[in-house]
């Protein structure tokens, strides 16, 4: 069924309304709508898990606001680092919607990272209360610390922070012995990898963070509800495609 948008006058073609818009924008920005729009179209459910897991973020943070003071150490570092994994998420999440896959990258490693020092003051409250006093522990310590860490895709993001030659390559092609940057146009790959990673982030992070508090959040029936509908439904389709790739 073909989208249709209403308007006083007529009824117009969604598609078509946005070809027309597109052609009046400024190039760049017309790249990045552009992009946006077939992102869109060839991701439709893994998009909509996206959406799914901030709702249930968001439902989380409501539910806690008015509890963070009856949080020990270790319960209050994981639940302020979350946030922090949200919103750097979320800036990933636009930039590779945008086109822009080797931004997207780095924020996934910076949001990896924070994951990573979540999931281990979540286990220790003395290191929590140390967080809290200032002290900063190193990537590789965390790696370390964390059983499910991955030092091959921590290695795979790093070249994006790093701007190698390697990653270089997802924003600029050779053509005729030209090298041309690309700036907001579509890789489907590209843009593939980065959302698959986002929602590994998201769904691992919620996971977690319920168990670190699943005290204070099960007392919310309607917040446990749509914990049940939201986390299954999407680890089981992030193992399926795992499991294909491997």
């Amino acid at each position: 069924m073909e989208a249709k948008l209403n308007t006083q006058e007529s009824e117009i073609d969604l598609e078509e309304y946005c070809l027309v818009t597109l052609k009046e924008m400024p190039l760049l920005r017309s790249h990045e709508s552009d992009t946006a729009i077939k992102g869109n179209k060839d991701f439709p459910e893994k998009l909509s898990f996206v959406e799914s897991l901030s709702e249930l973020f968001l439902q989380t943070a409501n539910e806690m606001d008015s509890k963070v003071q009856s949080l020990s150490s270790s319960q209050d570092a994981a639940y302020r680092i979350t946030f922090r994994i949200f919103r750097t998420v979320r800036c990933s999440l636009k930039a590779a919607l945008e086109g822009y896959y080797d931004v997207s990258m780095a924020l996934l490693r910076i949001a990896y990272e924070n994951h990573l020092l979540m999931k281990h003051l979540s286990e220790h409250e003395k290191e929590a209360e140390l967080w809290f006093n200032g002290k900063r522990f190193s990537p590789h310590f965390l790696r370390a610390s964390v059983s499910y860490s991955s030092n091959s895709l921590y290695q795979e993001m790093s070249e994006f922070i790093h701007c190698s030659f390697k990653s270089s390559l997802s924003f600029t092609v050779v053509e005729e012995r030209q090298t041309k940057a690309t700036l907001g146009e579509y890789d489907k790959d590209q843009f593939g990898r980065s959302l698959l990673l986002i929602l590994m982030t998201l769904e691992t992070t919620m996971i977690w963070l319920s168990l670190t508090l699943a005290e204070k959040l099960m007392e919310n029936e309607e917040w446990h509800s749509t914990f049940k509908a939201t986390i299954p439904r999407i680890w089981k389709a992030l193992k399926t495609e795992c499991k294909t790739k491997s």
